[in-house]
């Protein structure tokens, strides 16, 4: 995420520090409103990325079958079985638990099931989930133009004395040969 961030402010860092702030604060306000229009207008159930990582899943679960244990626990068998409790949401390959994304045992029990994958997906991987993360808005600033004039003056911290004996340089004699400090010269 931060090589990302740092990739997009390339050239705002080399300019001056109100204006490498205001293009940051630009770029990340537009990034919030393009992302949050972008989702409203896709007719999806989870968010893109992970659709696609579970688009993966699905193709992989073709080769599963699926066993019913009980109403809630199944056992699953690929080329190793598994067994997967869709009451605690859990399932023997820890994928599931792990990215809250559904693994390929989860997409062929809802085959098997007759629902749609995303439905088991975590709750923070949906549409409204997403929407909500990007509700939020930076309001717009204007231009320096139009910024107060303030006549405050802006002076420097103080000097504080450090605490221990000040250093005291020695005045060097202008004979003395800089290579060779100490030593004078046969001048």
């Amino acid at each position: 995420m931060a090589e990302t961030f740092n990739g997009t402010i390339v050239q705002a860092r080399s300019k001056h520090i109100i204006h490498m702030l205001e293009d940051i604060r630009v770029s990340i306000m537009t990034r919030l409103t393009t992302r949050y229009t972008e989702m409203l207008q896709k007719d999806v159930f989870v968010c893109p990325r992970v659709q696609k990582k579970l688009d993966k899943e699905k193709s992989w679960a073709h080769k599963c079958k699926v066993y019913p244990s009980s109403p809630t626990v199944f056992q699953d068998s690929d080329w190793d079985d598994v067994s997967v409790d869709i009451g605690n949401k859990t399932c023997t390959c820890k994928m599931w638990e792990l990215s809250g994304i559904p693994c390929k045992h989860v997409c062929a029990l809802a085959g098997f099931m007759k629902r749609n994958s995303e439905e088991f997906a975590h709750e923070s991987f949906l549409k409204e989930k997403y929407l909500k993360s990007y509700q939020f808005t930076i309001p717009p600033l204007p231009s320096e133009k139009y910024w107060p004039i303030v006549d405050y003056p802006i002076d420097p911290p103080p000097i504080k004395a450090m605490p221990g004996r000040p250093k005291n340089n020695r005045k060097r004699d202008p004979h003395e040969d800089p290579k060779r400090p100490g030593n004078l010269t046969k001048h």
